[in-house]
């Protein structure tokens, strides 16, 4: 791992004998400052309902694709689709302002199977660092 240290006013580098080979682990130390990081962030996100939707297909519906067909050159056309169908998607789908909540509890994707090797790592890993520990 490599730093730039001209980036931080304050830091330390340890050496950690781990007892798992002849080399030693370091143990980098970082001084910051502590901010308080805001419960609630926000995020952005397109505004996507059946009404958008429909706007959108109308609104496609309505458009002339005359400069797309009536070109010789296939990259001429494909910028001129892109232009139009960008420029109706970003009308019809507006932006808008979410709360994100950091809900450590909403975490559905895990696993049983994670959470049984998460758990077996830890324990595994404690093992370890207890064993070294009394050498």
């Amino acid at each position: 791992m490599f730093i730039d240290v001209s980036q931080f006013e304050s830091y330390t580098v340890t050496p950690i004998t781990n007892g798992l080979s002849d080399h030693d682990a370091q143990l980098l130390k970082i001084s910051t400052e502590y901010t308080l990081v805001p419960i609630h962030k926000f995020k952005t996100v397109k505004k996507i309902n059946k009404y958008t939707i429909s706007d959108f297909i109308a609104k496609l519906s309505c458009e002339s694709w005359d400069t797309t067909f009536n070109s010789e050159d296939v990259n001429t056309m494909f910028n001129s689709f892109l232009n139009i169908y960008l420029r109706v998607f970003y009308s019809s789908f507006p932006l808008k302002k979410v709360i994100s909540r950091n809900n450590k509890d909403n975490k559905t994707w895990i696993t049983i199977g994670i959470k049984t090797s998460r758990r077996h790592k830890r324990e595994l890993y404690l093992t370890c660092r207890n064993s070294n520990n009394l050498e």
